[in-house]
């Protein structure tokens, strides 16, 4: 044991897991609601323009999120959020109709999921040790994927699709919950390193060249994340798979597992080299999602699913922070963020259009294509502008 390594497990990082767990899961548990929609009769279009409609909320509110994580601070932040995402929760219970309950309690959601994803990791950022930082963010990341494994928990419990809206009060209440153990985490002292104060909005950031490629890198992962969360258990069930939601075991066993084994492995090989064999993970789920005929099937494209989202998020992240400057981190993640928002609007709606046209095969099929071209993109970008451009990491040797 290497007794120099400043430890990652302290008081303030539980608090943060225990919160950012408990948030989490009423995020997770909207995996179930493309269930409901389609138990309601909603076409692919339908379920995908519900699951967009969140970040509509999210994608307006995360210019100013940014700001108040860097200006206000981060506890404050957590507040707003996690009262936007429990009310926007509790009211899924009156959804009985594609109208506009849904819709509003999307936007909730939207605001409140889209402004925790940001502060959780601006704090756990805080009091992560920056010579860890990958292995750090792996590790609390953690606590954002375990939830994915209640989902199944529904269909082991016997709840009809039609009976899952009534979960959802009780989710409002764990979210509620969540603030507890995030409000006792003290907020990180201001940075006073000249590099200039917090901005007011993000798109001074998003500029930043040394970050091009991950945000290159970013869109391609989460539109395929968006695309396989909104439509991979519905393609399942079509297909007669039974208890399609089962595919959230394997999806979260396998991230959880690769971030507790393997934490560290990105910091040693590099890590953006492992950028491409996550996202050819993710890639390969999607291909074999829409072409499973039994549980088998169904559980290895949730494990390459989870492989692949287990590193390529923790990796885009710690990129994010260190190659911004401290006293725009909160508004550095606000930007990464919007772009898993940008992709959550826009490719469901598209995609679930083009599967109705054409059939789910060729739907996953094409955005298999589009991450190929992603990829090549970020490439491109890593290797032309950032080795000039980018700042070395906070801790890093001479």
């Amino acid at each position: 044991m290497d007794v120099s390594r400043p430890p990652l497990v302290t008081r303030a990082f539980g608090l943060l897991v225990a919160g950012h767990f408990l948030q989490a899961v009423g995020y997770s548990s909207m995996l179930l609601l493309p269930l409901y929609l389609a138990a309601l009769g909603a076409t692919r279009a339908q379920v995908g323009g519900a699951m967009a409609v969140a970040s509509i909320g999210g994608l307006v509110l995360r210019p100013p999120a940014g700001w108040a994580i860097d200006a206000v601070g981060r506890r404050p932040t957590v507040v707003a959020g996690t009262l936007s995402l429990a009310v926007g929760s509790a009211l899924l219970v009156g959804v009985t109709s594609i109208g506009p309950l849904l819709w509003a309690s999307r936007l909730l959601v939207g605001v409140g999921a889209g402004t925790l994803f940001t502060v959780y990791f601006a704090f756990a950022a805080d009091v992560i040790p920056a010579s860890r930082r990958t292995e750090g963010i792996a590790l609390f990341g953690v606590s954002g994927l375990a939830p994915l494994a209640v989902n199944p928990l529904v269909g082991d419990l016997n709840i009809a699709p039609l009976e899952i809206r009534w979960i959802y009060p009780v989710i409002a209440g764990l979210v509620l919950l969540s603030m507890w153990p995030a409000l006792r985490v003290p907020e990180p002292d201001r940075p006073t390193d000249g590099a200039g104060p917090p901005p007011a909005s993000v798109l001074a950031t998003l500029g930043a060249r040394p970050l091009w490629s991950v945000w290159a890198a970013t869109t391609t992962f989460s539109g395929m994340v968006a695309l396989f969360m909104a439509f991979a258990t519905v393609a399942a069930a079509d297909r007669g798979v039974p208890d399609a939601a089962r595919l959230w075991y394997g999806y979260a066993g396998a991230a959880v597992a690769v971030r507790l084994v393997g934490a560290g492995l990105p910091d040693r090989v590099g890590p953006v080299n492992m950028v491409t064999p996550a996202l050819a993970a993710y890639v390969a789920a999607a291909l074999l999602i829409a072409q499973v005929d039994g549980p088998g099937p169904l559980l290895l494209a949730g494990v390459l699913a989870g492989v692949g989202h287990g590193y390529c998020f923790p990796v885009l992240t710690a990129q994010v922070i260190t190659r911004a400057p401290a006293n725009r981190r909160g508004a550095a993640m606000a930007g990464f963020t919007a772009l898993w928002e940008v992709t959550a609007l826009a490719l469901p709606p598209l995609f679930g259009l083009w599967a109705d046209r054409h059939d789910d095969a060729t739907m996953f099929a094409t955005a298999a294509v589009m991450a190929v071209l992603g990829l090549v993109a970020w490439v491109l970008l890593e290797h032309r502008a950032v080795p000039a451009q980018a700042p070395r990491p906070e801790g890093a040797n001479p």
